[in-house]
């Protein structure tokens, strides 16, 4: 096999071969292939599939108005919330893009090549890009960028998402080569993380104030941006890509009722919903004017205990409080059913490095025994916090929570902040509800989430054999054996009850029925160019 006209890196070969045994499927060999740098185009020959030819789209003069928040916001590579990100990518934009199949393609990143041992990364930028200032756009961005992530002072979260990056080695003008301590498979994936747009190398010491100085390499440019109100988007003249279909992008803050939003669409006053909670979905189905859009993601309610805090220290307790949930429950009566039940591990059976694992048995009897084992005989009182950051369903799912731990013995209180108030205290409280966003593998969540030195370790986890076997699995780019390293780090949080995770819920939206070529993604990346409006 030769893709892309040189020699293939030498795991793409046994790649081939285990498609072809039927070991794995198109999508986790297509998956599997972008990872070593070969092209969609190379990797889509190689198992007999044509390119598909992107869509025609009329250049218009059409405004989008959508509805999402609009947040506070300076520095990108600081943000916490997807939402804020839907805006500047719009002018911002990155190495790579994740798309709404879940395969990494390239993207200001023209191709990439890893080592044998993927400890070391060789990228070539696409040539002729230029920031909307007039500037070329060469490896000076990047290493700027990179540099900022991973210094020691780094308030960001890339500190801790690219903890194995050790520096970036600039090899010419349009390349550049990263180093890493341990290997990482999911490398290109991270670099498509919703902090990791690539900002002007004069950013900082332009006033490190993006809406202030709002340059950006995308197709449209930042015209006016209100904090709480709205946010509009020109087509910028000069783009280095295909123009963008529209001319504008109006971002509308209604609130965070989405009854609300609902309404306004069903006026006709708005095109795009960022959101539809489960509560809204009988509505939209009777609404003429809104086209509901499903997407299954991986994205699910963790309630969590931290290890260091009473009583949750005790195994037995956190064992009791997993035995006695009924995540099937939750997910029917607090979901309404849509989703897949969660298996108390935060790998999705849809995320290409899941690994099967015997069935999770809900046994109350057992609860109550591991409880009295405790100390705990009469039951015990417990606190959840929880914000609704995501709307009512976290709420809902807790009270079933409540009464699945009655019958243990366990007296639940809620402590229920608004959304606001929860983000400041998210991993702090003893026992917390937390949302956690789709991750395109499984690894990535975990590595943020459970990895003893990461910044969003909530439940302040700390098993070395777990990083261990972490770091193993992102080693690993042969598809079924790093299934087979997953099993493991997958019964490592179960055993150690490290928390509940009920269900992975599915995605919804509702658009006009003008609306075109608007993908729902299970990030909730949404990439605007392509987008237009068909005649009313």
């Amino acid at each position: 096999m030769n893709l892309d006209g040189g020699r293939p890196h030498p795991a793409a070969p046994e790649l081939l071969r285990q498609l072809r045994r039927g070991e794995i499927g198109r999508r986790d060999f297509l998956r599997a292939a972008s990872w070593l740098g070969v092209s969609g185009a190379s990797a889509a020959a190689a198992v007999g599939l044509s390119a598909c030819a992107p869509v025609q789209a009329p250049i218009s003069k059409d405004t989008v108005r959508f509805v999402c928040a609009v947040q506070q916001m300076t520095d990108p590579a600081l943000t916490t919330w997807i939402e804020a990100s839907n805006l500047f990518r719009n002018c911002l934009e990155f190495l790579v893009e994740v798309d709404a199949d879940n395969i990494c393609r390239p993207f200001l990143a023209k191709s990439w090549r890893p080592s044998e041992d993927l400890k070391t990364w060789d990228f070539e930028l696409r040539d002729g890009v230029r920031w909307s200032n007039g500037d070329a756009f060469t490896t000076q961005d990047v290493a700027f960028n990179i540099n900022r992530w991973i210094a020691p002072n780094s308030k960001s979260v890339n500190r801790t998402a690219f903890a194995a990056l050790t520096g970036i080695e600039v090899t010419g003008p349009l390349t550049f080569r990263l180093h890493l301590n341990r290997p990482v498979c999911s490398l290109p994936e991270q670099l498509y993380a919703f902090t990791c747009p690539m900002l002007h190398r004069d950013f900082e010491r332009k006033g490190a104030d993006w809406p202030k100085n709002p340059i950006g390499t995308g197709p449209f440019s930042l015209t006016d941006f209100q904090v709480g109100r709205q946010a509009s988007f020109r087509r910028r003249d000069g783009y280095w890509g295909a123009p963008p279909t529209l001319a504008q992008i109006d971002y509308i803050d209604l609130g965070t009722d989405i009854s609300t939003h609902v309404a306004a669409l069903a006026a006709g006053q708005v095109d795009i919903l960022y959101r539809v909670s489960v509560a809204e979905l009988d509505l939209v189905h009777r609404l003429p004017q809104a086209r509901l859009i499903r997407q299954q993601a991986a994205q699910t309610v963790v309630m969590r205990m931290q290890h260091d805090q009473k009583p949750y220290d005790d195994l037995r307790v956190r064992r009791a409080v997993q035995l006695a949930a009924d995540n099937a429950q939750m997910l029917r009566l607090a979901y309404r059913g849509y989703g897949v039940v969660g298996e108390n591990h935060h790998v999705a059976p849809f995320q290409p490095d899941y690994a099967a694992l015997p069935a999770f048995k809900r046994d109350v009897a057992q609860a109550r025994h591991l409880l009295a084992e405790a100390g705990h005989a009469d039951g015990v009182e417990l606190k959840l916090t929880l914000g609704n950051t995501q709307g009512r369903f976290e709420q809902d799912t807790a009270q079933v929570l409540q009464q699945n731990l009655a019958e243990a013995g366990i007296r639940l209180k809620l402590n229920v902040l608004p959304a606001s108030e929860f983000w400041s205290v998210w991993d702090k409280t003893p026992f917390g509800l937390t949302y956690w966003a789709h991750r395109p593998l499984g690894v990535m969540a975990l590595d943020l989430a459970y990895r003893s030195t990461s910044s969003w370790n909530e439940s302040r986890f700390n098993e070395p054999k777990f990083d261990a076997g972490l770091d193993t699995a992102m080693g690993l780019i042969d598809p079924v054996a790093r299934s087979k390293a997953m099993a493991g780090l997958e019964q490592i949080l179960q055993d150690q009850a490290v928390m509940v995770q009920p269900y992975w819920a599915e995605k919804f939206t509702a658009v006009s029925p003008r609306v075109r070529n608007y993908r729902a993604h299970p990030s909730d990346y949404f990439r605007m160019d392509r987008v237009w409006l068909a005649d009313a």
